[in-house]
């Protein structure tokens, strides 16, 4: 600290009062308003004598960081010479993170030749035997913690929200609006949900994103960042495009909220010290269903999400419709996805895209017909609908969930074995039981146990993804038994289809359920 120097005239300081008010502080709103600031410190100022070159204020700004435009203004003024003395309401006006905070008071302001005041705390930078500077370290972190504290608070406010149904997001998605009355409740938006739809039937008809993406902007249809400028307060500087992308349509087609279901707490700031967003795993979202009014069937919903998964639309051979098993076929040699060529304009043959693209050195040409391919599946799935009509026998050939998370739950019991194995060889080893030598050894055997029990949980997994459930398989067989063989459901076939791979000799088809 600076010895005070009384000897200054009121005119040697130049001041600049810095006032902030953030949603930390909404509870004290009337005593920390930025009026009441600017009132409490201009009279001061005035009974001092000192002129005052500039009132600064951050309106909606946290405390927890520095990057606040007008504070950063006060430091350009600063360094220009401009200000020489910064005075705040208390020591949380000026910041709440006490690192940051003792870096202005103890190195900044200083090395400026700046003197700083708190005037409710009584801090005062130039004056070396004012008692209340030395508690200014103390003020900073019970500051820090007050901030921290309330972050806790408001984010287990949000999570008890969530968990309840109550809507927490700022801006709903495309499609829906928040009630007027009730920011929680959640409402169809009919001026834009029909797009919605829309999208939704595009997609399960067979058009790729691009395609739909062509559509909706050759219609001059607004995007939803740009519908969203247009209804609310929303506005971000850095995002003016008005063309619809790839990118939207996949989020769109994504989005449990058009089933009804709200998924929230899908993402979390690192910590109160931060913007930065990070993702929080799936298991810990917080899904509530069928909670609002749905924009999309759910079938549809889930037809869509196995199309996405297999990327199905997306091909880049301009044909009048979908070809019927694309996305669902590889080659048996290098498990490289099918696509399809015309063979001088007579019938499509199935060509292996890792041939197309790099060779008979890759893999070799397939001299395969796609109509000889949809023979057989059409073959292949008149059987095993034959042998399926008896639907007592499904549970017995169906993935089982329940005998399926036994399994998951055991192979975890196992991994929390191994580590607490671990734990005790640690223990062991610090207490001098066993060498260095010998835990390392053992460690390393139960680290490599517990990677492959990992590894059967990711493959138990992939597989409970891809079985098909017995309820669903008994829907889509009843499907099957009313199926026309020249115009098969391209949908039903993603359901019950998991791969086929196929070579000049052998088509293979991986059924979702055990079949014949």
């Amino acid at each position: 600290m600076q010895e005070l120097n009384y000897n200054f005239p009121p005119t040697y300081f130049k001041v600049g009062i810095y006032t902030r008010l953030s949603r930390e502080d909404e509870k004290d709103k009337e005593s920390e308003s930025i009026d009441t600031q600017k009132k409490l410190l201009t009279n001061y100022i005035k009974n001092q004598g000192w002129t005052l070159f500039k009132i600064y204020v951050d309106d909606g700004f946290t405390g927890t960081n520095f990057n606040r435009p007008d504070f950063k203004n006060l430091i350009n003024d600063i360094e220009l010479g401009n200000v020489n003395l910064v005075i705040t309401k208390d020591l949380s006006r000026l910041g709440r993170d006490y690192i940051e905070t003792g870096y202005y008071l103890e190195k900044y302001f200083p090395l400026k030749n700046v003197r700083y005041i708190a005037l409710n705390d009584g801090i005062d930078t130039f004056d070396n035997n004012n008692t209340n500077n030395d508690m200014t370290p103390f003020k900073s972190v019970f500051n820090d913690m007050y901030a921290k504290d309330i972050s806790k608070k408001v984010r287990s406010s949000l999570l008890t929200k969530a968990s309840s149904g109550q809507n927490i997001k700022s801006f709903l998605p495309y499609g829906y609006k928040k009630d007027e009355k009730d920011k929680n409740i959640i409402l169809v938006d009919y001026e834009v949900s029909p797009i919605v739809q829309k999208i939704f039937e595009m997609y399960y008809a067979g058009n790729n994103k691009t395609e739909i993406c062509r559509y909706l902007n050759n219609n001059k249809i607004l995007t939803p960042l740009a519908y969203k400028r247009k209804t609310t307060n929303y506005y971000n500087p850095n995002n003016k495009t008005n063309l619809w992308s790839t990118t939207m349509i996949s989020k769109i087609l994504r989005d449990r909220i058009y089933i009804g279901d709200l998924v929230q707490h899908k993402y979390s700031k690192l910590n109160y010290k931060t913007k930065k967003i990070v993702d929080v795993p799936k298991q810990q979202h917080i899904i509530i269903e069928n909670n609002h009014k749905p924009i999309i069937d759910r079938d549809i919903f889930n037809s869509v999400q196995i199309m996405l998964d297999k990327k199905s639309n997306e091909w880049n051979y301009t044909t009048s419709s979908p070809h019927l098993l694309q996305g669902l076929v590889l080659c048996k040699k290098c498990k490289a996805k099918i696509t399809y060529n015309k063979n001088h304009g007579k019938y499509f043959r199935c060509v292996c895209s890792s041939y197309k693209r790099n060779g008979s050195k890759f893999c070799s040409n397939i001299h395969l017909k796609e109509d000889t391919l949809i023979n057989s599946v059409i073959t292949s799935l008149k059987e095993n609908v034959a042998n399926f009509l008896n639907y007592d026998e499904l549970e017995y050939i169906c993935h089982d969930t329940q005998t399926d998370n036994k399994k998951l739950d055991y192979l975890d019991s196992k991994i929390a074995e191994k580590d607490n194995l671990i734990q005790s060889l640690y223990e062991d080893k610090v207490k001098g039981i066993i060498t260095e030598d010998l835990f390392i050894k053992l460690s390393k055997q139960y680290e490599t146990d517990k990677k492959s029990l990992q590894n059967r949980i990711q493959k138990e997994k992939s597989i409970n993804k891809n079985m098909i459930k017995k309820e669903e398989l008994i829907s889509n067989t009843k499907e099957l038994l009313e199926f026309n063989e020249n115009n098969i459901d391209r949908n039903l076939l993603l359901k019950l289809i998991d791969k086929i791979e196929i070579d000049d000799d052998n088509i293979d088809i991986y059924y979702k359920f055990k079949a014949i």
